[in-house]
């Protein structure tokens, strides 16, 4: 037989010519409440294609997705569920786990329309037309409601105790004979005990859930309809037992070293030290208060955690104590001499330490010292030690900690928060070393905490929301709140377990470490005529005056603002009415009163007539501010609303948070406009060498493993290519294609002109919008000469995730072909500049720069 899992087999069908992997039914897309993901869409395709087989009641009843932590294993339950009530009609689903902090969580995801991690559509589940209701239920009916979903979620314990003490009107295996069932099992390694256990003899859990192991197994086995669906990060495929077992059961896979390659969850960063644990937990907030101020800079709402791990109770309550002490007794005075030390000791420029000290000390102190204290507070810290510590208002407080309303910034733990704690905005995990052990056991629950601690925190940066990482090859302070910080001891044996541990989790860590990628420009290419006397042509921009602002036009901000408003579902709970409010929308203009800007406004500091008036100085009162048509006079916000809500029943809360949200637009973009240089369609020549130079990357090395290839940086060997001006290519994997068409035209291009040179503009040449004050930095300059003409070419890689965004870019570099008011300030030769359209891995768009290269070059 063979040792591939399912998944790798699936896969190799989908790979043969004649197979033809199936679609993700429209329905299930529809009725979920966000986007699926490249992989959960395949994993999805995995799943469909084994129930679609006539031997799926035999061969394919009990499945298991392995997928990592994170990566958002229930929106794919949620969407088996929906296949498997629409396809093969089942209608009652028992999910099962080993914990009641996570049947809480399950209840809110899978029925709570008002949650935000909902996983159904908030509208209300529709197929074919028809409204679906979701119920909650003990037992299941002997006359299932049509068009109904029926769930009991419960743990693994409760439901064997259930089935093992029959009652009356309770759930026993003589009713679930005639009733088909779909069992969803999550977190799902702790029902494998009797198969993964070589040992003759058991110890007390073992034993216990050895029986649970067997209950699964009778439960499936009562009709050949049920089928059993498993859940996990975690498993042992290298237990020769539990390989046998699941090896045609793995319908997918997305471990977490795929799942952190493709970018959706933080960077991992170790950081080292011998230092004491109060000295740590310090600087342990300081760094996450860092991030907290960094976000701000960006208008990024964020609340960063911070999470003091110990190995004791009594040293984790010692530690509480201890850091509420450290930080009342804070002062300016102590703080300077933290922040003079660690700028002495942290010379590194790279350093995430040095980078947070800089920031501290060009810092308001006083400010910085009453932030912390009124953040990290008593009533701002979770101590999960507790008998009593996953009570419902805790639970709460844990699923909800993304929430800014809640108050939540440190969780001193022992071991309560490894499984089944969904939290994106952990951003510090901190070990206390006093009473810690060194051993495997304990680092290997270390590695559980930081994989659940990676879950990437989206946000949005340039009005974009991404669920990936944004910043791995850019110096951004940004980085900073795409990355985990590991603050733990330098103690060899510890750290060597560690990372044994880390490497059986699949875990991607990097110390805080940089490399040092160099290109230095050819010498060969240094005595030719262009570096020596050779001009590169950009745009002269001209300064702006406060007389160039007179309206909301010159910030670029549009006084027609369009906003989708968000509803929730209301279930009767018990019956099939359900009050929704549908996916058909109209438009309705909201009415905004003079009283309501002036609430919005008073509300953000920065529309401070005082601070206004410094970015906007047409402007002598708010009042003008509020009338005048040329900003808010002339306001109008348009609101998408479901159809059966008029504009009339949108509260005056609601009306403020979305006047609100435009006054944050309003200001972000104020302050990214005003007095910034505007780009003129003259273009002056800068001497060659005074703009191409050597130049040094440095590379975290925490990014060095990313498998998706567009976004690797590498070096690529290039001296024996003439043509291109620099010893090493330093380029991600789109760039580096881009290499390779160049390459593939060389011999076309140097028969038709007498000089080509592709020359990698490392951050030096930028040009500037025609008659605005957005720029940008090409990546390649193709320099082209023949008899007639000096040819200068922009060319620009672009990501598909970029390619919408940046569409501006295309649109400038393309008009250079054909304004006519673009003029080139050139001595004595005749000097053509040229834009080509986007190079991206798009298909199509690559064929439209093939053939926009060709017609124009060529």
């Amino acid at each position: 037989m063979s040792n591939e899992i399912l998944h790798n087999r699936i896969g190799r069908r989908f790979n043969d010519i004649f197979e033809t992997p199936p679609e993700v039914p429209k329905y299930i897309h529809d009725n979920l409440s966000r986007n699926l993901r490249p992989y959960q869409e395949q994993a999805l395709e995995h799943f469909i294609y084994t129930q679609r087989t006539e031997v799926a009641d035999i061969s394919f009843n009990h499945l298991l997705f392995h997928m990592a932590t994170g990566s958002g294993k229930t929106i794919v339950l949620a969407a088996t569920i929906l296949y498997l009530f629409k396809e093969k009609g089942h209608q009652n689903f028992v999910f099962f786990v080993n914990s009641d902090a996570i049947i809480k969580k399950t209840i809110d995801n899978l029925t709570n329309a008002s949650s935000p991690k909902y996983l159904f559509n908030y509208s209300g589940i529709v197929i074919d037309g028809i409204n679906v209701d979701v119920r909650v239920v003990d037992v299941f009916p002997s006359y299932p409601a049509k068009d109904t979903i029926y769930l009991k979620l419960t743990t693994i314990q409760k439901l064997h105790i259930d089935l093992s003490n029959p009652r009356e009107n309770g759930l026993t295996y003589d009713s679930l004979k005639e009733t088909n069932l779909v069992l969803l099992a999550d977190e799902a390694h702790h029902i494998n005990v009797l198969t993964r256990s070589d040992k003759k003899k058991l110890n007390t859990k073992e034993a216990t859930e050895k029986t649970w192991e067997s209950t699964v197994s009778k439960l499936l086995g009562l009709q050949s309809t049920n089928r059993l669906i498993e859940f996990t990060a975690t498993i042992d495929l290298n237990n020769d037992a539990l390989f046998e077992k699941y090896k045609d059961k793995i319908v997918y896979q997305y471990d977490l070293k795929k799942f952190m390659g493709d970018g959706y969850s933080k960077n991992v960063v170790l950081l080292r030290a011998n230092e004491e644990d109060k000295d740590k937990m310090l600087q342990g907030i300081l760094l996450s208060q860092y991030r907290k101020y960094v976000a701000q800079d960006y208008n990024i709402s964020l609340k960063p955690i911070i999470l003091f791990k110990s190995n004791k109770i009594a040293t984790s309550i010692e530690a509480n104590e201890s850091f509420l002490s450290l930080v009342d007794n804070l002062t300016n005075e102590s703080l300077q001499k933290v922040i003079e030390r660690g700028l002495a000791v942290y010379q590194n420029e790279n350093s995430i330490w040095r980078k947070m000290f800089l920031y501290y000390k060009n810092k308001d102190l006083g400010k910085v010292v009453l932030d912390l204290k009124w953040d990290f507070t008593n009533e701002t810290i979770l101590n999960a030690n507790d008998s009593n510590f996953m009570s419902e208002s805790n639970a709460l407080l844990l699923n909800t900690l993304e929430d800014e309303n809640n108050p939540i910034r440190a969780i001193f733990a022992v071991a309560k928060l490894n499984e089944g704690w969904d939290v994106l905005n952990l951003f510090d995990i901190v070990r206390i070393s006093e009473g810690a052990t060194n051993t495997k056991t304990s680092t290997d629950s270390e590695a559980q905490l930081i994989g659940r601690g990676a879950r990437y925190y989206p946000f949005k940066f340039n009005n974009e929301l991404s669920f990936t990482r944004r910043f791995d090859f850019d110096n951004s302070p940004l980085k900073v709140i795409e990355t985990l910080h590991y603050h733990t001891i330098n103690e060899n044996s510890y750290i060597k377990n560690l990372e044994k541990s880390l490497e059986t989790a699949n875990i991607q860590v990097q110390e805080d470490k940089y490399e040092r990628l160099e290109a230095k420009v050819k010498s060969k290419f240094k005595k030719q005529e262009l570096f020596k006397t050779g001009k590169i042509y950009i745009n002269k921009v001209v300064p702006t005056t406060p007389d160039d602002y007179q309206s909301f036009k010159d910030y670029n901000v549009s006084s027609t603002y369009e906003m989708l408003y968000e509803t929730t579902v209301e279930q009767h709970y018990g019956t099939t009415q359900v009050n929704s409010a549908g996916s058909n929308r109209h438009i309705e203009q909201l009415d905004i009163s003079k009283n309501l800007l002036r609430k919005a406004i008073q509300r953000n500091s920065f529309f401070r007539f005082n601070n206004l008036r410094n970015f906007v100085p047409s402007i002598s009162s708010i009042r003008e501010f509020i009338e005048k048509k040329e900003f808010l006079g002339s306001l109008s916000i348009n609101i998408s609303l479901p159809q059966g809500i008029s504009v009339g029943e949108i509260s005056i809360q609601e009306k403020l948070n979305i006047v609100e949200k435009f006054i944050s637009y309003v200001e972000k973009n104020i302050r990214s406009n005003y007095m910034k240089e505007r780009g003129t369609p003259i273009f002056e020549g800068i001497t060659f060498s005074n703009l191409i130079n050597d130049y040094v990357i440095e590379i975290s090395n925490i990014n060095r493993s990313v498998s998706n290839v567009t976004q690797v940086v590498r070096t690529r060997n290039m001296k024996e290519h003439d043509w291109y001006i620099y010893d090493q290519a330093i380029v991600n994997g789109l760039e580096n294609e881009m290499i390779d068409f160049i390459n593939n035209y060389m011999e076309q291009l140097q028969e038709k002109y007498s000089e080509v040179y592709l020359i990698r503009n490392e951050r030096k040449v930028k040009i500037v919008e025609f008659d605005g004050v957005r720029g940008f930095m090409p990546d390649f300059l193709l320099y082209l000469k023949d008899n007639q003409s000096t040819y200068q070419v922009f060319i620009e890689p672009k990501g598909e995730n970029l390619r919408e965004k940046d569409k501006w870019k295309e649109e400038f570099l393309l008009s250079l072909n054909t304004r006519t008011d673009v003029k080139i300030l050139s001595e004595n030769e005749k000097v053509r500049l040229i834009g080509i359209r986007f190079f991206s891995n798009n298909k199509d768009a690559k064929e439209e720069f093939r053939e926009d290269f060709k017609e124009k070059l060529l």
